[in-house]
């Protein structure tokens, strides 16, 4: 029997590696901004896209943090406009992504050192 099964740290640490994937995809748009007629990359995860077919949501900024499964595809994105080399990385839109997914991280990891420390007092240490 696994002791964290019934806790948050499956889902926390379900989220710290979705925000290493979109890290390194962001990384590595932003390393190719220059590269002739590259493509830039974004993470889907594919629970997330069927949470928000079925999901009615009272905000449209607010992201699931639930969900079974922890795949996720890789695709070319649409959004920014195609530079005269063919490039369509937007430099601004990335840097932003890898500032919001850093604080994100930073959030999941505040909150399962949180968990750890309340099993350690639990089981009596400082």
């Amino acid at each position: 029997m696994d002791i964290f099964s019934n806790t948050w740290i499956p889902k926390i640490e379900k989220a710290m590696n979705r925000s290493v994937a979109i890290q390194n995809v962001t990384a590595q748009n932003v390393s190719n901004v220059d590269t002739p007629n590259y493509k830039a990359k974004q993470v889907v995860f594919q629970d997330e896209l069927d949470h928000a077919m079925q999901a009615k949501k009272t905000e449209t900024r607010h992201l699931s943090f639930s969900g079974d499964h922890a795949e996720y595809h890789i695709i070319n994105s649409t959004a920014g406009a195609i530079q005269s080399n063919g490039n369509n990385v937007d430099i601004d839109a990335q840097m932003t992504t890898l500032a919001q997914n850093q604080i994100h991280y930073q959030a999941l990891e505040t909150a399962i050192n949180h968990k750890f420390n309340q099993f350690k007092t639990v089981l009596g240490g400082n």
